[in-house]
């Protein structure tokens, strides 16, 4: 028993290091000058590496167990992965950290909305309420926004769509992150995110050779696989181990809060009126629905 609570106590304490990592990725992000798709390239290029360590311990024999089914269906989740930053890091470039990051964050109510229209998942009434509020809040941000600064609303509308992309990229993975271990699936998917923006990057012949300071890029690309990707996210897959699937849903409330703090302090960059009247209703909303997950799964409690 002391055991079980001693990782309950360290998946908490893991949580905490993974919201403060992950809120430092949009920061990395506007202090590089490079384009958001090259940004997005060599971020997951040096996350797939990053991950190498782990499959060498087994010889790649779970990589080489997978079926041809199971791997293709990780590519396309990659390619989901890979989609979502593309639009995600052009958002952080073109509106405030505050509105990206929250609506880029928002793939738990737009999950919650993709499997009820197409794999007919129910969702309670909290789940219900919680997903009109979202999306409510969501709407007075846009226009909040629009109605003080007309230019970021190409970048709320990017953010937007990544936020979907990043629903469909979790909602894709629920499965096998059951039966692949993290390394593996990590490791195929953010290959193939990568490759994905590689291809964009070199069709479109956007500059990934040539930076003002090299040294400075490199750092930053280098650090966003480190602290968000790695130390961030591996943080919050390793606590779900120990810890209900909802309570780390309502860690990613944290996320935006912190990235807007460490914008105002870091960029002075201060949120519009919409942003955090209509963001304060989205964290509400979103807040809902995941307490709603814990409704629907009560044995993630015992």
């Amino acid at each position: 028993m002391n055991s079980e609570n001693d990782n309950r106590r360290m998946a908490y304490f893991a949580l905490v290091i993974g919201i403060f990592a992950i809120s430092t990725s949009a920061i990395l992000i506007r202090w590089s000058s490079s384009d958001p798709l090259v940004i997005g390239s060599y971020r997951q290029t040096f996350a797939t590496f990053l991950f190498l360590p782990f499959l060498l311990k087994d010889k790649f024999q779970e990589l080489i167990n997978l079926s041809s089914r199971e791997f293709f269906e990780l590519v396309f989740i990659g390619l989901l992965l890979g989609a979502h930053f593309g639009f995600w890091i052009s958002s952080v470039k073109a509106t405030s950290v505050a509105a990206s990051v929250l609506l880029g964050t928002c793939h738990i109510v737009y999950v919650s909305i993709i499997g009820w229209i197409f794999f007919g998942e129910k969702l309670n009434g909290r789940g219900i309420r919680g997903t009109f509020i979202a999306l409510s809040g969501i709407i007075v941000l846009f226009w909040g926004d629009l109605a003080e600064d007309p230019g970021n609303f190409n970048g709320n509308f990017l953010a937007f769509i990544s936020g979907i992309l990043a629903g469909l990229y979790y909602l894709g993975g629920r499965k096998h992150r059951k039966n692949i271990s993290l390394p593996t699936y990590a490791f195929v998917v953010y290959l193939s995110s990568a490759l994905t923006m590689w291809f964009v990057v070199i069709i479109q012949g956007l500059e990934y050779k040539s930076f003002d300071d090299p040294q400075k890029e490199f750092q930053l690309f280098f650090l966003m696989a480190l602290v968000p990707t790695l130390l961030g996210h591996t943080m919050q897959n390793w606590s779900l181990a120990f810890l209900p699937a909802y309570v780390i849903s309502i860690t990613l409330l944290a996320e935006p809060i912190g990235s807007g703090l460490l914008a105002w302090y870091i960029f002075d960059e201060v949120p519009s009126l919409g942003v955090i009247v209509g963001g304060l209703i989205v964290l509400v909303g979103v807040y809902s629905v995941a307490l709603s997950e814990k409704e629907a799964n009560p044995e993630d409690l015992s």
